[in-house]
Parts: C-alpha cells; structure tokens; sequence
C-alpha cells in the first residue's frame, strides 16, 4: 500500500470546547502527515466556544472541511456518515473531539495496513483518562506486540461478550468497507459503534495494537454513560446480537454466555429507574439471573479483562 496514501480524520464535535484545542494538536503533530482534517459541530450549545476554537484552525492547510450544523442531529453517528461522505482519503480516522492520542497513534496503524491488503479495520488499546487527563486506576490485561485475525474470529471472539474495540479515536479502517455496509448503524442512537465495527470487520481483516497509543476521556457529559442510564444502549443491543447471530455461525454454548452475558450487565447497570430495568429484562424475554449464573459470568468476564482469554 502506497506510503503516502491519504487519511482523512473526521473531528465529529459537540460541546467539547474545553478539550478541542488537545484533540486537533494531538492530530496535527501526528508523525504521519498525509492527512486532511475534516471538523464537525452537531450545534454545541456552549455559546459558541466549540465556534471559537474551530474557527482558530481554519487556515490550518490540512484542514479541508469546517461543517456547523444548524439543527442538532440527534445521533453523534449520523455526524460520522457526513463525515465519511465529505472524505477523500482511502482510510478513516474518527477522531472523538474530547479524546487525544499518542503522535506515533496514525503510523503504527497505518503501517498494519500497508502490510496486510486484506485489513479493513486497525486499532490500538485506550487508556481511560479522567477529565484532566489523569490516567485511571483500572485493570485490564494489555497483551503484547500486535493481534492479528480473520474478520469473522474478531467478531465472534471478540464482539460477541462486549465490545473490545471501545473508543473509535483509537481507530484507523478502509473507506471503501464503509461503502459497502449497509449503515443500519446510523439509525441507533447510542450503540450503533459495535454494530458499526463489526460491518467493517466482516469485510476482511482485523489488527489490534496491544499498546495504550489512546487517551479515553471520561467524563459526565458523555453520551454513552447517559444512554446505558436510559437503558438506550440495550435496547439497540438486541438488534446487534440478531444482526451477528443471522450473519455468523454462534454455536449455541456460545449463544447461551453472550445472553447471559448482557442480561449481567443490565441487571448490574446503574438506570435512571427500575423501570427501566425491568422492561429491559422484558424485552429481551429473560428472567433475573440465578445466583451460580452470575458467579459464572463474572468468572468469564475475569478471565476475558484481565487474563485476554476468550472462552
């Protein structure tokens, strides 16, 4: 693959002023430089300081598309398509205005590429940072050097319990397997990224750089801490798991620990109401988890976070 392929970085902005000017520096020092930068802004309510900042870089030469909208979109994926469609480079980069990266973040994964014609989607590890950048104290097993599957293994090992590629800002993927996915994802709210992944992923190969070239903001104002409180992400979840259970073969062992798996994370999750747990439980037709089924889970999900085993 050409080394001077072009790479076009999407900045899908809302409301994240106090971390933008970080978002677009830690792009614009990238070591690889052959790359436009394509800025969105869903009408940050914030008094025009999202405007400000974005503005303060339009003269920037790699900047090619400065996009304010209007009306608020209501879905941060639908910001990702306009994105996709305004790019002209042969990858993507979606990088989340309120994360920031490693410099080197663009060319080790640009370089997965060159090596491997068959790969559709790249991504380092993400290491979780505080509002003020602080790294968070959480446990998770890192790996070594780079893992390298079929599209098909990632999905079925790796997105099938949870979905392992958590940040997009520490992905790099082919245009033209976004071109030919069917963008159903653009009608979820909050978890159409894992359906998302897995369409690109389908398409050819998978490489995951198990480094922390990655910085994962968390804060109050994200929208998928939000959406999961309104139970949003689990109701979309369901039309995932029938999405890779129609596509890929799930032997139904499997099946069993991937239902079992969601319905742990929703009894345990933290929603506005019980309510809401309660249809959750409802529309996915499950009873509450038996007391040996949970253990069971979370020995599984041990084992996956701290030990990378895939069961």
């Amino acid at each position: 693959m050409n080394d001077k392929m072009l790479i076009s970085v999407i900045i899908p902005n809302y409301n994240h002023a106090k971390y933008l000017d970080q978002r677009i520096q830690s792009i614009l020092n990238q070591t690889y430089q052959n790359f436009e930068l394509i800025i969105l802004d869903d009408n940050s309510p914030d008094e025009g300081a999202s405007h400000r900042v974005i503005e303060s870089y339009k003269d920037n030469p790699h900047v090619t598309h400065i996009v304010y909208n209007e009306v608020n979109s209501g879905s941060p994926f639908k910001q990702w398509d306009k994105g996709i469609n305004l790019a002209e480079g042969t990858l993507i980069w979606i990088a989340e205005s309120d994360d920031y990266c490693d410099t080197s973040l663009l060319e080790k994964l640009v370089y997965e590429f060159k090596n491997d014609p068959m790969l559709t989607l790249a991504y380092s590890l993400s290491c979780k940072v505080n509002q003020n950048g602080d790294k968070l104290p959480i446990i998770s097993y890192k790996g070594h050097g780079v893992t390298r599957l079929k599209g098909s293994d990632y999905i079925t090992r790796y997105m099938a319990l949870d979905n392992h590629c958590k940040n997009a800002s520490a992905c790099l993927f082919k245009k033209e397997a976004y071109v030919r996915s069917n963008k159903q994802y653009t009608t979820y709210r909050a978890g159409g990224d894992v359906l998302f992944w897995i369409e690109i992923a389908e398409q050819g190969n998978v490489a995951i750089i198990n480094k922390e070239l990655n910085y994962f903001r968390q804060h109050q104002n994200k929208v998928t801490p939000n959406s999961i409180r309104k139970g949003i992400n689990y109701y979309e979840a369901k039309k995932t798991y029938e999405y890779i259970f129609s596509r890929f073969y799930i032997s139904n062992f499997r099946k069993l620990l991937m239902l079992k798996n969601i319905q742990y994370l929703m009894e345990t999750s933290k929603f506005e109401s019980n309510l809401i747990r309660n249809d959750l439980l409802d529309y996915w037709g499950v009873k509450p988890l038996r007391g040996y089924e949970k253990l069971c889970i979370r020995f599984i999900r041990a084992l996956k976070n701290r030990f990378n085993l895939y069961i």
